[in-house]
């Protein structure tokens, strides 16, 4: 282990809606890897777990709360797992001069702590991330916490999968940091799972009833959604990767928001509410009503012919990409109208912490 420099302390912030099963093989690893003391702690915010989050922590992880390396925060207020939201929590809850997002289904790697935080030590005005492979180790990332406080944190305005983190990104560049990966493979280690746990918890996902895809043309699909409160969201997707080759997002002198690079959703999209009558669905979109029928296919909706998709699979990848789209074009939006990010604060909430239940912790 190298020197660590003496007022260094970094804070590893994990936020957890129902993926107890990973934190039961990567968190205590975690700790035993990168234990440090006085220079290292583990944040674990507990996003309102259903899975038994709670019961597992207080009966399994007490010696290390004790020590006063992992300090556990629970938060029973949400319904949906935000991301930036969650992260924004954890990461003011945190007591460190360095502060890194840390998936729970990511394994540190022995000695990382050390390493970051020797990195901070030689160098000034920069935040530390992954080799930005797009594998499941992604989101980590490492900053200064002045420098997060600086740019007010992840973008709240992102609510669904996807960009969070290149926005995030992004705005540490515009500050003039600079971004370092960390090289290491014994770095990169995570526990592969299906795209299904990436967006669980997330509103779309539990909230969605049926979703239908009409082919437009070889580079544009329309998806209408159906949800269980009886709306309707229709959004078009366009591929644009015909334009340009995919290059990376941090290179020099490349913009993030060029559509060119990416599958992008039209920014105009409609809503509408539905319902069924023996067996015939009724759509109501901007003063019309439109009907399909259970027995067949398809439906005709303002000229576009919809198809039911049934498979869960591309289910998911849809709801992938358009999540992360939608996300992209708020990034975007706030970007060019020169918009600030979270105008009235991030992180708020309301927390226990280590089980005290008689004290409530608020961010406000």
């Amino acid at each position: 282990m190298s020197n660590i420099i003496k007022n260094e302390r970094i804070a590893f912030c994990i936020t957890c809606m129902n993926r107890l099963k990973h934190l039961q093989q990567t968190l205590e690893k975690n700790i035993q890897d990168n234990y440090l003391k006085g220079h290292v702690e583990f944040v674990l915010l507990d996003y309102n777990s259903q899975d038994g989050l709670e019961e597992w922590v207080s009966k399994n992880m007490r010696t290390y709360i004790d020590e006063g390396i992992l300090v556990y925060y629970k938060t029973t207020e949400p319904t949906h797992y935000l991301r930036s939201h969650s992260r924004n929590m954890a990461f003011r809850l945190a007591n460190a001069t360095i502060l890194c997002n840390l998936d729970a289904d990511n394994f540190l790697g022995k000695g990382f702590a050390d390493y970051i935080i020797n990195e901070f030590s030689k160098q000034d005005s920069i935040f530390c991330t992954t080799n930005r492979s797009f594998d499941g180790t992604y989101g980590r990332i490492c900053v200064r916490s002045e420098d997060f406080a600086l740019i007010r944190g992840y973008n709240e305005a992102l609510q669904g999968w996807g960009f969070e983190d290149n926005d995030f990104y992004y705005r540490f560049q515009l500050q003039g940091l600079k971004p370092v990966s960390f090289h290491n493979p014994e770095f990169y280690h995570y526990i592969e799972h299906p795209d299904t746990e990436r967006i669980a918890d997330e509103f779309m996902f539990k909230n969605l009833k049926e979703m239908y895809i009409a082919y437009l043309n070889p580079f544009t699909s329309s998806i209408l959604l159906f949800f269980e409160n009886f709306t309707t969201e229709q959004y078009t997707f366009v591929n644009n990767y015909h334009l340009n080759v995919l290059v990376d997002f941090l290179q020099k002198d490349k913009p993030l928001f060029d559509d060119r690079d990416r599958i992008t959703v039209q920014e105009k999209n409609s809503k509408g509410i539905w319902k069924e009558e023996n067996n015939a669905i009724i759509i109501q979109e901007n003063g019309k009503q439109y009907f399909g029928h259970r027995e067949t296919p398809c439906f005709d909706l303002n000229g576009k012919s919809f198809y039911i998709v049934q498979n869960d699979t591309l289910k998911i990848k849809i709801l992938l990409l358009l999540t992360a789209g939608i996300n992209y074009n708020q990034a975007k939006k706030q970007y060019t109208n020169n918009l600030i990010v979270n105008p009235d604060g991030f992180g708020k909430g309301i927390v226990i912490k280590n089980f005290n239940f008689s004290k409530k912790i608020v961010l406000s």
